[in-house]
């Protein structure tokens, strides 16, 4: 070893993170350091042959439990009366480890019992910079430093409070930093409130005493907890302090503990996940405040193994393949399960019902993946009160799971239920006595869940619900029950402990803890855009009655809000578009497709209601002269009488049967056959091309726009990496690079109905500005709204308009020049055929009106 890394090795076994240094700048990735202990093979591993000198990190926690620290006097870049300033509070500083450095300025270096922050609003006036978390400091001998003494760092209880006090000494008035965050455990929704709650267990761990060394660590804390946290007078801090200092071995000294209460209290110190000593004492799933956090608290290691399942983007396959080995033949249901899990942390909640008789794996299809979902993002329970899910806790905002919606039946249940299915937050307000006044008040109560899960064996659900959530039901055919019967003999015979033992079972490519902590790391809040087909617009085929019709107008939504959730769940393999502050994300065709093809059923049976053991009987009724009752159905469907009769009865206030009573038996014919199943998942190429035009334009018209109104707008694709670029700043960049990874058909997308008569997409949107343009005559040529139309034609030119029997489509609108979904086609006084879209449309309506 060099001399120079000799003396970095000494700091080093003392406990202290070192950084090679050059020219006084860090030759390696030093961050990971402020919050985990250097291994020897770290240290060893910087390039200490580039190296002249190197820097020990301060804040961190010593082998002996203290925090190493400096303070920083600094000549080279203040006035002269600075540095007088300065140099009179040096005088009044405990003598310590003190060295030079290369501008002569002296860096004084102290031990501190509590984890010292990092001051640096003093350095103007006084020279003086507090060194602690997140500095460097670099030390003799590196090139320009030495030591000016043979002292050893001076250790005192608050380095902080030792510097304000040389302050006061030297004559002057320090304003104490408040610290950046009052939020204890990175809570900022309690920051300034006063817990009350159960103390987490990394507090209740300081209740057991420490030995030598650790003691007035776990003493800072504590009396920070109790008095910055709890808000407890300090005397009553005080004197749980004592009781717990009697289990220390040996015990501080009173006056000492004296001392820390007054320091916590002074300080107003805060503590949170990261800190060490802390986090040794983690238990995150008996911890009733970090859960909302936990994604700050990973480790390096925990989070490199979560982003590498994020680069993958096959999140969904991860899901599927995982739930399989416990459940089998229900992979709609398995993944479907798993967006809406995901939903809840997105603008897009989705709630769902999955009904099916007791016994086909309704609640298995749940647990099946609830091990993959972090255990903050749901609340499960089997059964309560209508009332109850009034009275969630507020800083819940995930995934109700309710096991059986029979136990929140009721009017007032399934108002409950409608309001979450919307994704809007309950407010509930009742009476009270205040204890203190022994006056009656109203108190108030909010449930903020997002979304809901529920499962039923009822053959129907509250048709409130029907237009707010996706319904499944499970597969209750023979084929399938006799596979998972042969999987229970066979697993009979191998338990999964045998399997994994003797290897005899696939092992997933993750661990249960990584993939939570993957799902944690996503970004979640960015918007999605989503390019549908008009083909989507088929579904209204499947409504029999007008209120199931009308439905629709909330359920498309649905539909759309899954394919931007697992758009989301790909956004490490998608477009980013970031308009001023604004991040958006864009759904490939791969995304649409994977919706369609797991809600293919979904869509048919909640847009219809009817389920599979509805379609069933209905198939039962081949033509209109059939007549069965409850008995007949019975019989053929293998089902008891009681399970008929609700089939039939649904089936008939559906208006697919017609119920007519002779004596004591109803009789059912058949009034609506069936809705024809749709598939949306045929010709890929089509929508391929179509969203390629109607992308191509989208990102020409927002270009445009945001040139025009000054606005920041910046592209990435996550491919841009490997060509060492991160951002496109022009939209012919990102055109061409988009066209070389993304060829036409390379996405797996359903076929879409192209309009001969216009162009597909946005393609033909016309637009007066040319991107080749600066950006000041692009904003020079922006017209408004109304000049833009009267370059294109007049609404006065329409001698009528009507709905086009060709039905929805993206066409051109002749008015406004945009190309969007419609239906509308007018005729010019000229008999010249044009089309319209629903705003232009809206607007000669109005005209017509005042006309």
């Amino acid at each position: 070893m060099t001399d120079l890394k000799n003396a970095a090795h000494e700091y080093f076994v003392k406990g202290s993170n070192i950084v090679a240094v050059k020219q006084k700048k860090p030759l390696d990735n030093w961050a990971q350091w402020q919050f985990q202990r250097q291994t020897q093979e770290e240290f060893e591993n910087q390039p200490w042959n580039m190296a002249d000198g190197f820097a020990i990190i301060c804040g961190t926690q010593l082998e002996n439990g203290l925090f190493i620290a400096a303070i920083d006097f600094d000549i080279k870049n203040v006035s002269e009366e600075a540095q007088t300033r300065g140099k009179q509070i040096l005088k009044q500083l405990l003598t310590t480890q003190t060295e030079q450095t290369p501008s002569g300025g002296q860096h004084w270096i102290y031990q501190t019992h509590t984890k010292p922050r990092t001051v640096s609003s003093y350095h103007n006036e006084y020279g003086i910079e507090l060194l602690g978390e997140g500095k460097l400091c670099i030390m003799a001998p590196s090139a320009g430093y030495k030591r000016l003494n043979d002292n050893t760092p001076t250790t005192v209880p608050d380095l902080e409070a030792e510097l304000y006090k040389a302050m006061h000494q030297a004559g002057f008035k320090p304003k104490p930093e408040t610290p950046k965050t009052n939020a204890w455990f990175d809570r900022n929704d309690l920051a300034g409130k006063r817990f009350t709650g159960k103390t987490p267990p990394c507090i209740e761990a300081l209740y057991n005493g420490a030995k030598e060394g650790e003691r007035n660590e776990h003493a800072i804390r504590l009396a920070s907890f109790l008095i910055n946290f709890r808000k407890l007078r300090a005397d009553t801090a005080l004197e749980q302090m004592r009781k717990i200092n009697k289990l220390n071995e040996p015990p501080l000294d009173d006056k000492e503990l004296q001392s820390i209460v007054k320091s916590a209290v002074n300080g107003g110190y805060v503590y949170g996940c990261q800190d060490p000593l802390l986090r040794r004492n983690c238990r995150r799933d008996d911890c009733p405040i970090a859960p909302a956090n936990i994604a700050k608290m990973l480790s390096q290691e925990e989070k490199e193994r979560a982003e590498k399942l994020l680069n993958e983007a096959k999140l969904l396959d991860h899901a599927l393949a995982y739930g399989k080995r416990r459940l089998i033949g229900e992979d709609d249901a398995l993944q479907s399960n798993f967006i809406m899990f995901c939903s809840g942390r997105t603008k897009y909640p989705i709630s769902g019902v999955i009904s099916g008789f007791s016994g086909s794996g309704k609640n298995e299809s749940l647990r099946a993946i609830k091990p993959l979902i972090p255990k903050e993002w749901y609340f499960e329970f089997t059964t309560s009160t209508p009332e109850a899910i009034k009275y969630l806790p507020e800083d819940f905002d995930g995934t109700l799971l309710i096991y059986e919606a029979v136990g929140v039946k009721g009017d007032t249940g399934s108002l409950s239920l409608r309001a979450i299915g919307e994704g809007e937050s309950i407010e509930t307000i009742y009476p009270m006595r205040n204890e203190l006044t022994g006056k009656m008040e109203m108190g108030r109560a909010k449930t903020n869940a997002k979304n809901f899960i529920t499962t039923s064996s009822d053959i129907d659900i509250n048709p409130d619900l029907y237009r707010r959530v996706l319904k499944h039901t499970m597969n209750h055919s023979t084929q399938l029950t006799k596979r998972v019967m042969a999987k229970k003999l066979r697993d009979a015979a191998y338990p999964e402990s045998l399997k994994k033992a003797l290897g005899l079972q696939k092992e997933l490519p993750f661990k249960e803890e990584d993939f939570q902590n993957a799902l944690r790391l996503l970004n979640w809040k960015p918007e999605v855009i989503v390019f549908p087909p008009a083909e989507l617009l088929h579904i209204l085929d499947l409504a029999v009655k007008r209120e199931q019709e009308v439905a629709l107008r909330t359920q498309v939504e649905k539909i759309i809000n899954f394919t931007k959730t697992i758009a989301l769940l790909n956004q490490r393999k998608r477009l980013h578009i970031t308009v001023a502050e604004n991040e958006y994300i864009i759904a490939e065709p791969a995304d649409f497709l994977k919706a369609m093809q797991i809600l293919h059923t979904s869509i048919m049976e909640t847009v219809s209601r009817i389920e599979k053991r509805q379609e069933e009987a209905l198939k039962l009724f081949t033509n209109a002269d059939v007549v069965l009752n409850k008995h007949d159905v019975a019989a053929k469907l293998k089902v008891s009488t009681k399970t008929a009769t609700n089939i039939l009865k649904t089936l008939a206030q559906a208006g697919y049967l017609k119920e007519e009573t002779q004596g004591r038996t109803r009789q059912y014919q058949l009034l609506q056959k069936e809705p024809e199943h749709l598939d949306l998942t045929k010709n890929i190429t089509s929508f391929s091309l179509f969203h390629q035009n109607s992308l191509k334009n989208w990102l020409n018209t927002i270009w445009t726009t945001g040139q025009a109104k000054g606005l920041r707008v910046s592209f990435k694709y996550p491919d841009m990496e490997h060509e060492g670029l991160t951002e496109a700043d022009t939209l012919e960049h990102l055109l061409e690079h988009y066209a070389r990874f993304t060829p036409l058909g390379a996405s797996a997308c359903p076929d879409v109905h192209m309009p001969s008569a216009a162009k597909a997409g946005l393609e033909t949107l016309i637009t007066p500005t040319d991107l080749e343009k600066n950006e000041g005559s692009s904003k020079n040529e922006a017209k408004s709204e109304k000049s833009h139309k009267s370059a294109l034609n007049s609404l006065d030119e329409l001698l009528g308009v009507h709905w086009s029997e060709k039905g929805f489509g993206w066409y051109q609108c002749s008015f406004c020049g945009y190309t969007k979904l419609t239906c509308w086609q007018g005729e010019t006084f000229t008999g010249k055929p044009v089309w319209l879209c629903e705003d232009c449309y809206s607007e000669w309506e109005e005209e017509r009106r005042q006309n």
